[in-house]
């Protein structure tokens, strides 16, 4: 499922096709999101493995802050639970061009989410392959929604799945 995109400052002046993908074998996606209202700022992040199985999803709302801070927060987030979790070949997704190029170190680090990338960097050091690109908002969807979720909350919300394994052992009497 996708949608159309135009940017009318881009390039190309032709709305082009953007949709959510799947990450390579191997590897964790984690998509986040921060949302703002004229009261607060929140975040949401999800995370799916390489066969598009749902792994764990956050919301929370951050009270007064900007949405910068509020992506940043829901990236390092989303990446704490990917590694807490042992995943160490993650793919990041997200909207603010600004927050994905200074972890790439392509620009300046803005001085209000300057903390917040520093813990960004050190889980990053502790995995063994990130890969973080721009995505635009059509395309960031759940993670779009669980910022907008997280604005009405009072508290943090986590959703994991949970895979059950039975295991049904039989004892058998040797007489």
């Amino acid at each position: 499922m996708g949608a159309f995109h135009h940017q009318p400052t881009s390039r190309s002046k032709k709305p082009h096709w953007v949709a959510w993908r799947k990450p390579k074998g191997g590897f964790i996606k984690i998509n986040f999101d921060g949302s703002k209202s004229s009261s607060n700022a929140a975040g949401g992040f999800i995370l799916h493995n390489w066969d598009d199985e749902f792994i764990q999803a956050a919301a929370f709302n951050l009270g007064a802050a900007s949405v910068l801070v509020a992506d940043a927060t829901a990236m390092r987030n989303g990446l704490r639970a990917a590694v807490h979790a042992g995943y160490t070949n993650l793919h990041l997704e997200g909207d603010n061009q600004v927050l994905i190029q200074a972890v790439q170190g392509r620009a300046q680090v803005p001085r209000e989410i300057q903390t917040l990338v520093e813990d960004i960097l050190a889980y990053f050091r502790l995995c063994n392959h990130v890969r973080v690109n721009h995505i635009f908002r059509e395309g960031n969807r759940a993670a779009d929604w669980l910022a907008k979720f997280g604005l009405n909350l009072c508290s943090t919300i986590v959703w994991v799945r949970l895979v059950i394994e039975i295991c049904i052992v039989f004892c058998v009497r040797i007489i």
